[in-house]
């Protein structure tokens, strides 16, 4: 057998074990959250780690930090979470947590949804993953930006998406802020004034 073989029953092996793990009801992802299957069918996703909406150390961190913390047998943290939730089973076709998600702005109430939600506290999660789990015959949220990329990409290049360009540049050109979850400006920021100097 040469190493070539060796690898690919290596890579075999662990494709099988990482796949048998995706099947649990309680799974860990990234080494920086987990996932819950809850019974009425929706998973929830909380995470916070490098680039989540977390604890700013968290989400600036070295997108490795998280599994180099575990490595050197040392904790990985935040007080801070983000939660999403998506039909177990699916391609993540996310799911409307109500109290949560939901428009972007004021603006897009009709438009699309966020399917994020972000800076969350303990408390917060928790009572996130009891809304979700209280929810009925959940289905797939059509006006979720997420679901609708995705709907796009099963259909060819979301960039034919004309609607998702508009939608996009209009996020773009209105949330001047880090994120659409945190207020702006934020306690004790100030708006710098470049004309004036």
């Amino acid at each position: 057998m040469d190493t070539f073989d060796e690898l690919s029953e290596w890579l075999d092996e662990s494709a099988r074990r990482n796949g048998e793990m995706r099947d649990k009801a309680m799974r860990i992802t990234e080494g920086k959250g987990f996932h819950l299957d809850l019974p009425n069918g929706v998973t929830v996703s909380v995470q916070f780690g490098p680039g989540n909406y977390a604890d700013q150390d968290v989400r600036n961190a070295g997108f490795n930090a998280p599994a180099e913390a575990a490595a050197n047998g040392e904790f990985w943290g935040s007080n801070l979470a983000e939660c999403a939730a998506y039909i177990t089973g699916s391609n993540l076709s996310w799911v409307a947590v109500p109290g949560f998600t939901g428009p972007i702005g004021d603006e897009d109430v009709e438009t699309f949804y966020d399917d994020v939600s972000g800076y969350m506290t303990i408390q917060e999660v928790l009572d996130f993953i009891n809304l979700a789990s209280q929810l009925v015959n959940p289905k797939a949220n059509e006006q979720s930006l997420g679901n609708r990329i995705l709907s796009s990409l099963e259909h060819g290049d979301y960039r034919d998406d004309s609607k998702l360009w508009e939608d996009e540049r209009e996020v773009m050109e209105e949330d001047s802020a880090p994120s659409d979850q945190y207020p702006y400006p934020l306690p004790g920021q100030k708006e710098l004034d470049f004309d004036d100097a």
